[in-house]
């Protein structure tokens, strides 16, 4: 989800978590996030939480393919090379 449309949706992961409630944000710019967002699906399955067809595993899944495909254009924007190994930032 689009950090603009995160804040927006009143019923967001973000705008549930409680006031005191630890939360961890994956950034499109980095390139180990949609591999950890595919392992964070696998283990819900894996343990029994969610089932491949959930809508919050489908928005995961998509969510993740979406970072795949935009990693050129969030790299050019930065004036970064695809294939660079820096650490995102």
């Amino acid at each position: 989800m689009l950090k603009r449309d995160e804040i927006d949706d009143s019923n967001s992961c973000l705008n549930r978590a409680g006031d005191g409630e630890r939360i961890f944000v994956l950034l499109a710019r980095d390139v180990a996030a949609p591999v950890a967002i595919r392992a964070w699906v696998a283990e819900r399955i894996r343990i029994g939480k969610n089932a491949l067809t959930d809508d919050q595993i489908v928005e995961a899944l998509e969510c993740a393919l979406r970072m795949d495909r935009e990693r050129g254009e969030i790299d050019a924007a930065r004036g970064r090379s695809l294939f660079t190994q820096e650490a995102a930032s």
